[in-house]
């Protein structure tokens, strides 16, 4: 159960603020919906209460929580052999089931792996990408959480990038 104003992580959608908490009638029955402000996108979306469990939705990070993790990203970083014995393809679907998941362990071993394997390769178009997403995800929750600007979220998440 979410609240107005819950900071909250929407996996494969983005991060947000619960806007609302509303019941409409759809196909006849009464139910609740949470509304949902989108970060950095000014997207505004829908979501049934009875959805946020199989959508993985989830509240973000404590400030401690995430400082942990992110001084200690190298206890989620997969040995650099054993992410080159699968192929980019292996890989790739992987980190999208780990992406749809969306818990902040999820989202710092992709780009904690991935960040490992561009060092020692290029990555493909689609890893890139995940990268990429994956990155403004977590940056967007460290904002959130900590209450600090984008371009300090990145520094942050850099510099802990830097001790892999």
């Amino acid at each position: 159960m979410f609240n107005v104003g819950d900071k909250i992580v929407y996996p494969s959608q983005g991060v947000g603020v619960i806007d609302v908490v509303e019941e409409k009638e759809f196909l006849g029955k009464m139910q609740k919906y949470y509304r949902i402000h989108l970060v950095n996108n000014n997207l505004k979306l829908m979501l049934p209460a009875n959805r946020s469990e199989v959508c993985n939705l989830r509240l973000i990070s404590e400030s401690n929580v995430l400082d942990k993790a992110l001084n200690n990203i190298n206890k989620f970083s997969t040995e650099l052999e054993e992410l080159n014995s699968s192929n980019c393809k292996a890989r790739l679907h992987d980190n999208t089931i780990k992406f749809k998941l969306g818990t902040l362990k999820d989202y710092i071993e992709i780009i904690s792996n991935l960040t490992q394997v561009s060092k020692d390769h290029n990555l493909n178009t689609s890893e890139k990408q995940m990268l990429t997403n994956t990155k403004k995800f977590l940056i967007n929750e460290i904002c959130l959480s900590k209450e600090i600007s984008n371009t300090e979220a990145t520094t942050l998440l850099d510099n802990s990038l830097s001790l892999i």
